[in-house]
């Protein structure tokens, strides 16, 4: 997480060099100009500013995962009201009193980290955390922070606050899937697979899947949202040289072939012969997802049942790229797109079943 905590009076930067110290990830700090010479602390690394506070906030607030604010909640309010646009996007954002008694998630506190990165900071500093959100101080589940933890995209995202709503106002809350959960839940959830969608009582109602689904009439007339998992692994093999424009056209195309798109991509794979592998590097970082790399031994010594060829095996010591490299890369895997030879690339998808 990239932080950068801000500070504008004496204590605020003691504060500041604290923090530093103690977090693990080590922050940005931005003082005023005024504190270029002072003696108030020794700071080895420091952004000095000059102009108004406002300005520097309206520079560095994209560039950040986190903001942490020493000084008065009034004034964040202020210098960050502007720039606010949407809290799956927005940083956290923590204030930190002037005498560090308490430390205050104030924006983005579930799908940003504020409420998490607040309780880390007062444990660290001995403050009290002040986290306000509902069902925080309920100690109920949330669905923001469900689709945070299972890395899934909240479909339609407008509905999260009538089903959360219906968590702090004690609804009762159906929970549908067709994957492995391990979810500790109370009585007012309610977990069914779903392929009981005709049994269940109207009620709002979170599903996990990615499955296009037509909920019942009972069901559509209540509020209900989906959480798209990002559980899809492509297993990648091609011909040395390709470029990375001939892969994306490749992935895209597979992808569409099962109704699926890049959202629903958790990352990528391929062998180890292709490590190095130029445009696959390229295709991996353009696309923000990882490129995991499996040993051929690991595919000679698997059990796995995959599309095997002989040309292949007497090329490369193995009888398959794609698949195998899919299959191995995550649990309980579910092969949705088998070997697919695309222009120069061959491509398969598999689903992890267990998220």
């Amino acid at each position: 997480m990239d932080l950068a905590v801000i500070a504008i009076t004496d204590n605020g930067v003691r504060t500041a060099v604290e923090i530093g110290e103690v977090l693990e990830v080590e922050p940005d700090i931005y003082l005023p100009d005024k504190f270029k010479d002072s003696s108030v602390h020794e700071i080895e690394e420091a952004n000095f500013y000059t102009g108004s506070l406002k300005e520097l906030i309206s520079k560095i607030f994209t560039s950040y995962d986190g903001l942490i604010f020493i000084m008065a909640l009034g004034i964040v309010v202020r210098v960050t009201a502007d720039l606010l646009t949407d809290k799956r996007y927005d940083p956290a954002v923590v204030t930190i009193d002037e005498t560090k008694e308490f430390v205050i998630s104030t924006l983005s506190g579930h799908l940003g980290g504020a409420n998490e990165l607040t309780t880390q900071l007062a444990k660290c500093l001995k403050a009290t955390p002040v986290i306000t959100t509902a069902t925080d101080r309920q100690g109920k589940l949330a669905i923001d922070m469900l689709a945070k933890e299972l890395d899934c995209k909240i479909e339609p995202f407008s509905n999260l606050k009538h089903i959360n709503s219906a968590i702090v106002n004690d609804k009762q809350i159906n929970i549908l899937t067709d994957y492995e959960l391990n979810l500790e839940v109370d009585d007012s959830f309610r977990l069914y697979s779903l392929e009981e969608l005709d049994q269940i009582v109207p009620a709002p109602t979170v599903i996990i899947s990615n499955r296009l689904l037509k909920l019942p009439k009972n069901l559509a007339s209540k509020p209900h949202l989906y959480l798209r998992p990002r559980n899809l692994i492509v297993g990648i093999g091609c011909r040395r040289g390709v470029s990375k424009e001939r892969i994306a056209s490749a992935v895209e195309k597979a992808l569409a072939k099962i109704d699926k798109d890049l959202s629903q991509v958790k990352l990528l794979a391929t062998i180890d012969l292709k490590a190095d592998e130029k445009g696959l590097i390229e295709y991996a970082e353009d696309k923000d997802l990882k490129l995991k790399i499996i040993a051929r031994d690991e595919i000679k010594n698997t059990d796995l049942d995959f599309t095997a060829s002989k040309f292949v095996k007497q090329t490369i010591g193995v009888g398959g790229v794609c698949e195998p490299a899919a299959l191995l890369s995550g649990r309980k895997m579910e092969l949705l797109l088998k070997k697919t030879k695309l222009n120069g690339v061959t491509v398969a998808i598999a689903e992890e079943k267990s998220i």
